[in-house]
Order: C-alpha cells, then structure tokens, then sequence
C-alpha cells in the first residue's frame, strides 16, 4: 500500500496489516488539518519512506512528533514512542479495505463538526 502527499515530495510504502481507522477529534489533530484526523497506523518494521525531500517533523505540546510536507503542508503522519506509526488515511493511494472503527476524543470536537452518523449523498462525488 502507497501514499504521499499532495506534491509528491513525500512519498511512502506499508505493509499490511494496518490498523482500522480511527477519527480523532482532538483539538491538535483539528489545527493540523482543519478538521478531525482520520489515521490508520502501522508497525514501524512494516512502514518505509521512499521519498523524504519534503518530509518535515514538529513535536507537539504532548511530545507526539507530527510528520507533514513542507512543499505542499499536507498533514502526513504522527508517532510517540510506542512500536507503530499512525498514517493520515487521506494521504493513501488507495484506501480501499480500510473501515472507520472508532471516533476518539469526540468531547473536543468543534462545535461545527457533524458527528451523527448521515447516509452518503450519491449525486455528490470527488473530482480528485
């Protein structure tokens, strides 16, 4: 399984079996990218680079490191100190297989965030 960011200054492989996704409504996940983050994560031994010329790291304020593009901005990844990495699951090539399997942090969530559960608009579709 491929991902990058937008540019392609970032790009990545993983190796399955990844973790379900997990949206989390915190109020870091939300600044780094406007919204509630959506990552999947995998074993460090099963995740490699292959291609960093963009990649760039900040440690937030809970001393998770925070890896985005610094071409493009796109939010990429996140670690701490345990044995797996997590993944923005936007950054994937092709997200297929993967389901959401828990919301975390919802207490935080922005007040504009829709957190019920709402069938999908199927005259609605994505140009990208």
């Amino acid at each position: 399984m491929t991902g990058g960011c937008l540019c392609g200054a970032v790009r990545f492989q993983l190796v399955p079996p990844l973790r379900a996704i997990s949206i989390c409504h915190c109020s870091l996940c939300r600044r780094s990218g406007t919204l509630a983050g959506a990552y999947t994560a995998v074993s460090h031994d099963r995740f490699t680079l292959l291609d960093d010329r963009g990649l760039a790291w900040y440690t937030d304020r809970n001393e998770r490191e925070r890896g985005f593009c610094n071409a493009c901005g796109a939010t990429l990844f996140w670690r701490s100190s345990d044995a797996s990495i997590s993944v923005s699951a936007g950054a994937l090539d092709d997200p297929a297989g993967l389901n959401v399997s828990a919301h975390i942090y919802v207490d935080d969530a922005a007040p504009w965030e829709l957190l019920a559960t709402v069938a999908p608009c199927e005259s609605m579709s994505s140009t990208a």
